[in-house]
């Protein structure tokens, strides 16, 4: 028997090797050769090129906001998004041991009561035992723990990426919450200071200094700051609510740690080549893992036309008296130990179809998602580039007005200019100051996309975890 049985291993394992390179044997994976350029077309004087490992970049806490850091880490802790890209992780590691584990026979308990009978095949009596059941497909074996095994590394891969978004989007969010915030304090201000000057106005027309339509010019200006107030106060609500929906909690305060102006923007930031943003983006990674697995399918689909050995036994004891049936000489035992093979399968050229064709859109989605990743990094760089040239700008309008209003107040003091002149010198500043916050905003945001589609962070909690 155990002669036998090795001679059985031995020609499956000899089989399996002369079939390995066929192709009944399903396709291998073989990694595509995609075009990687060797910088990026676009240039950034605040981005520096660097093999830093990104991944494991806490880049948030280069703008020391302790607010900042503490929802982040809440984020990775508590969001659901993240937590059920986790409960995916366990399912593909379900999955994979339900495969590796099929290659372990299934035992099972067997009681059978006899009654007399006019024919006499069985005598009264009990009988007791396991049926061990063994089925094994060798090759469809194989290729079945290789499409789990890089189903698992997809879902690995898809739960970073989504920590690689929630962090993201806490701190875009954040931003975004510190921005409307002050961009209320400011328009109120405007509002309040246009409200003064409409007030003169109407004065100054009721004593014929100036005309009708100079006076609804004041009025427009009013209307329309006093009508953007609501909107603004409405955004600081929703980037509220939205940064508590990340930490997985009901509308609530949200904690302010710098104050927004105070918020440094023009740190370098460090770029990786293309090459090197391959390897660190898990949406890239995923894509690649669904194509192997999608690979790995067309030989599950295959591999039916391979034997399959069955080995299905009995063992057990009998007795005519239930208490006797462990103490008496009735153990009994067969094996039976068939190859069974399909050799009609209407299905098959179905299935194996399929397989092709998810494999095929594997494929294109594995390079769609690699273009797309250049694309995305590529216009971060000039976006981080020119938003920040306009923040410059602004900035410079901002002291400028600013330098203006002290002027006229100096001027108003030594009696040269009117109060009403005064007043739209500080209006000029204040809208300034609104077009100065509205450009930081929009700044800081081409920031965090910068890192966000650099792949950057989304290890750090990882490897503080493991340390």
């Amino acid at each position: 028997m155990q002669i036998i049985t090795r001679t059985l291993l031995i020609s499956l394992c000899f089989t399996f090797f002369i079939l390995s390179g066929c192709s009944i044997y399903g396709p291998t994976y073989k990694k595509p050769k995609v075009n990687v350029p060797d910088r990026w077309k676009s240039t950034d004087e605040l981005s520096i090129s660097t093999n830093y490992n990104l991944p494991v970049l806490p880049w948030w806490k280069q703008f020391n906001d302790s607010v900042l850091n503490q929802l982040i880490d809440d984020a990775v802790l508590s969001n659901n998004d993240l937590q059920a890209a986790a409960g995916k992780v366990i399912d593909a590691e379900g999955q994979l041991m339900q495969v590796q584990y099929s290659i372990v026979p299934s035992i099972n308990a067997l009681l059978i009561g006899y009654a007399n009978t006019k024919i006499n095949i069985y005598r009264a009596g009990y009988s007791s035992g396991v049926l061990p059941e063994y089925a094994l497909n060798l090759f469809q074996y194989l290729r079945s723990s290789e499409k789990a095994k890089a189903e698992l590394q997809s879902s690995c891969a898809k739960q970073d990426a989504v920590k690689l978004a929630v962090i993201s989007q806490t701190a875009a969010g954040y931003f975004h919450y510190l921005g409307q915030t002050y961009l209320a304090h400011v328009q109120f201000t405007l509002v309040k200071d246009l409200k003064e000057l409409l007030a003169l106005a109407r004065l100054q027309y009721k004593d014929g200094l100036i005309s009708l339509y100079e006076l609804q010019a004041y009025e427009q200006d009013y209307e329309k700051a006093k009508a953007e107030l609501p909107i603004i106060k409405n955004n600081v609500v929703m980037a509220r609510n939205s940064l508590r929906v990340l930490l997985n909690e009901n509308p609530g305060d949200i904690g302010i740690g710098s104050k927004f102006m105070s918020l440094k923007s023009n740190h370098l930031v460090p770029a990786n080549l293309p090459s090197q943003v391959l390897q660190n983006r898990p949406d890239v990674r995923a894509s690649e893992q669904d194509l192997v697995a999608a690979t790995a399918q067309i030989g599950v689909i295959t591999s039916t036309f391979f034997p399959t050995l069955s080995l299905t036994g009995l063992a057990g004891a009998g007795s005519q008296q239930l208490s006797q049936m462990f103490t008496g000489n009735g153990d009994y035992w067969n094996q039976l130990m068939p190859f069974t093979m399909p050799l009609v399968a209407p299905e098959y050229p179905g299935q194996h179809k399929s397989a092709e064709g998810l494999r095929y859109k594997a494929y294109h989605d594995y390079i769609q998602t690699i273009r797309a990743a250049f694309k995305s990094v590529d216009d971060d760089l000039s976006a981080h580039k020119e938003y920040y040239r306009s923040l410059v700008a602004e900035g410079k309008n901002f002291a400028s007005s600013e330098e203006a209003y002290k002027l006229a107040q100096d001027s108003y003091k030594e009696g040269l200019y009117s109060y009403p002149t005064l007043l739209v010198n500080k209006v000029n500043m204040d809208k300034a100051a609104i077009d100065l916050t509205k450009s930081k905003i929009a700044q800081l945001t081409t920031i965090v996309r910068l890192y966000q589609d650099l792949g950057a962070g989304y290890a750090y909690h990882t490897k503080t975890a493991s340390t």
